[in-house]
């Protein structure tokens, strides 16, 4: 169907392209003709025309022509209550000019009798005819509505327009010099303030500058030995203008600080971070922060420091599912803070001193996607938490907008421990005059744990913030607005997944593929064992389940004990051997430090081997020659095979001699040694026969002796 006033948009057939647009003014009664006039071009308005109706309704049906829905010039028909209130009396004394021809259809739109009632019109409020003509045709462009004759200054002065202008306009500055912006002045401020602004931090004017020093210099003079530059271009206003101009209030915090800081500062904040979220469970967020309290080590005499806080958040309850207390930020950490979230919170309360219930702190499950920090969550030791069915998502760097409900968290705890804690870190860097929070320091580690405990059960039964969104859902069924009341009232969802504490143990704990020899499981040069292998005689074999290695579970913080699984699924605990048992207790690293000073010290003693052999080396060499001039000088006259003769005498004679003359009742050593050697002076001296023929004496006399003792007994 056509109406009066529609917008009807005549196609081009070959190219399929929109080719003219028309307005429908008036359709005769019988339906046997229009008038249309073309709206392409507001400053050309033509006149209107007939067109046989049914030849337009054939262009519809045909596809050659379609009806527009939205009229183009909505703009200007239909405009603002304030455009209204500051144009409508001009619009008013425009259309009383041609109230009265307008509503003569079909006559005003018939060339000959249209001529004589806009000479009649114009005659009668003494205006132009062309005037006239310019009225009628603005009211039927914008659909013989009265608004039409309103001045268009919508796009007067438009933003971003480009004006080539050869001059300025106002007046001339002082200076008497004008500077005309061109696109190439505008270029250079955009390097200027990527160059000044943004990576060295200057402020506008610094950076405007040093951008005229360097891009508009005039000339040049010498002085202090340098060329100095005559410094014109662009005036800092027009700088600054530009500026503002070009960049928005984003683009401003991007230009000083980066895109990075303005995606944190200045970005729109339309979306939801948790909208697609369905429960507790959905999605954990999780990262650490140093806590702004000082703590003092167990006997209280030594400050150590600000310790590192994990929290894990559930992000539909806002509940804080785990925590832990760390002195460093690491996997391993994280990996304890993961468990905690994970496991009962009952016993684990209990290891200091607070009594709960399991209703005071119900998580106690893994979630079904988790973010955290790019530092922990970006190792390798993360892709095990696929393995528990658990997604794992890393925001960029310096996006903590990304996972804010850990992060506004953090802002809250930090503010509750500077209130209670003697020792509060109000900032890190102090200035002059400050009181020093070390000073003040009175908590040990133990004690600061307790108190982030009873935080978090603090946290979890108080009224969230006002941001928080309430569905229709919790309006109907009442629901307290607190974490923990949100975590019981959301368990519904059944978005929880638990598993065995072994299980979750196994999986985050790092893994290292080992050997099994004699001495057992060797683990970073550490070997363990257990009853069960000593029973089934897994060392003997060198083998387990017949495989010389296997995987081991261990945790880095202690070296006492690591885990292995067995094919039955079950894990087995080993322990440290006798060897290596001075090592419990230890972090691996101060095993690893032990051993580095072991080899630092092997090495150091290995490189001075040589020097200190090279002594005995000596001594031996020229005591070798004069033992084999002696045995030469001895052996001479004498058969080879005499050597071999009454060994057994002399070796017990000589043992009997040296017995006695290093006996405790024997003389001073120089003394024996005078016997000694006169001794065997005396013995080199007599006869090889005679020498015989007392051992053989003095061994027959022995002899009888030791049979006489032997049948006395």
């Amino acid at each position: 169907m056509i109406y009066q006033n529609s917008v009807i948009c005549f196609l081009d057939a070959s190219l399929n392209k929109k080719r003219t647009f028309e307005r429908v003014l008036w359709i005769a009664p019988d339906r046997s003709q229009v008038v249309l006039i073309n709206i392409d071009d507001k400053k050309k308005i033509p006149f209107p025309y007939f067109r046989d109706y049914n030849d337009l309704l054939y262009e519809l049906e045909s596809g050659g022509a379609q009806i527009e829905l939205i009229d183009p010039d909505m703009r200007i028909i239909a405009p603002d209550e304030e455009y209204l209130n500051k144009y409508s009396q001009r619009r008013d004394g425009k259309f009383s000019i041609i109230e009265s021809i307008v509503c003569k259809e079909p006559d005003i739109y018939i060339p000959g009798k249209r001529g004589r009632l806009v000479k009649e019109t114009a005659e009668q409020f003494k205006k132009q005819v062309n005037w006239v003509y310019t009225l009628l045709k603005k009211y039927w462009f914008y659909g013989k509505n009265s608004n039409g004759l309103l001045n268009d200054y919508f796009d007067v002065g438009i933003k971003n327009s480009e004006s080539n202008r050869k001059k300025n306009t106002g007046p001339e500055p002082e200076s008497g010099k004008s500077f005309i912006i061109t696109k190439e002045d505008k270029e250079k401020f955009r390097k200027a303030i990527k160059k000044y602004h943004t990576n060295q931090g200057m402020d506008l004017r610094s950076t405007h500058k040093h951008m005229c020093e360097d891009e508009y210099a005039e000339g040049y003079y010498r002085k202090y030995n340098e060329l100095i530059p005559i410094v014109g271009g662009p005036t800092e206003r027009q700088f600054l203008y530009w500026y503002n101009k070009e960049y928005n209030k984003k683009g401003k915090v991007a230009a000083k600080s980066g895109k990075r800081k303005a995606e944190m500062l200045a970005r729109s904040l339309l979306k939801s971070a948790n909208g697609d979220i369905q429960g507790p469970g959905a999605l954990y967020e999780t990262d650490s922060t140093p806590a702004d309290a000082i703590l003092v080590s167990l006997d209280y005499k030594t400050v150590i420091g600000r310790p590192h806080v994990y929290f894990v958040k559930d992000v539909s309850s806002r509940l804080i599912a785990g925590m832990h207390v760390c002195k460093t930020p690491s996997w391993e950490e994280e990996m304890v803070a993961l468990e905690n979230a994970s496991t009962d919170k009952v016993s684990f309360c209990a290891k200091y001193g607070i009594t709960i219930t399991e209703e005071d702190w119900p998580a106690k499950h893994l979630p079904s996607y988790i973010v955290g920090d790019r530092a922990e969550m970006k190792s390798k030791n993360s892709n095990n938490l696929v393995l528990l069915n658990i997604r794992v998502g890393n925001p960029p760097s310096y996006r903590g907008d990304l996972k804010p409900y850990v992060e506004q968290q953090f802002r809250e705890f930090c503010k509750r421990m500077r209130e209670i804690i003697p020792g509060g870190v109000d900032k890190v860097h102090r200035d002059r005059g400050d009181k020093n929070p070390e000073k003040e320091a009175t908590y040990t580690f133990d004690e600061f744990t307790k108190l982030v405990i009873l935080f978090v059960l603090e946290y979890n039964r108080k009224a969230l913030s006002e941001e928080f969104l309430v569905t229709r859902e919790m309006f109907v069924d009442k629901v307290e607005l607190t974490p923990l009341s949100m975590w019981n009232w959301g368990m519904k969802s059944n978005l929880l997944l638990e598993q065995p504490r072994s299980l979750i143990r196994h999986t985050l704990l790092p893994k290292e593929t080992c050997k099994v020899t004699r001495r057992g499981v060797v683990l970073k040069k550490i070997n363990y064992t257990c009853q069960r292998g000593e029973d089934d005689g897994w060392f003997e074999d060198e083998m387990i389940e017949g495989k010389g290695e296997v995987v081991v579970s261990y945790d880095p913080r202690n070296c006492s004990s690591v885990f292995i699984r067995l094919r039955n699924g079950k894990e087995e605990q080993l322990f440290l051997t006798e060897k290596v048992k001075e090592y419990e207790g230890l972090h691996f690293d101060d095993v690893k430090v032990i051993m580095q000073f072991k080899n630092k010290q092997l090495k150091k003693s290995k490189a001075n081997r040589n020097q200190i052999e090279a002594e005995l080396d000596a001594v031996a060499k020229k005591a070798t020659q004069i033992q084999i001039a002696n045995m030469k000088q001895a052996q001479m006259g004498r058969h080879k095979s005499a050597r071999f003769k009454d060994k057994r005498s002399v070796r017990k004679f000589e043992k009997r001699m040296g017995s006695s003359t290093n006996a405790w009742t024997a003389t001073t050593v120089s003394q024996r040694s005078q016997v000694l050697s006169s001794t065997t002076k005396h013995m080199n001296e007599i006869p090889e026969t005679e020498v015989t023929q007392k051992l053989n004496k003095m061994q027959i006399f022995l002899l009888s002796k030791d049979q006489e003792r032997r049948s006395t007994n």
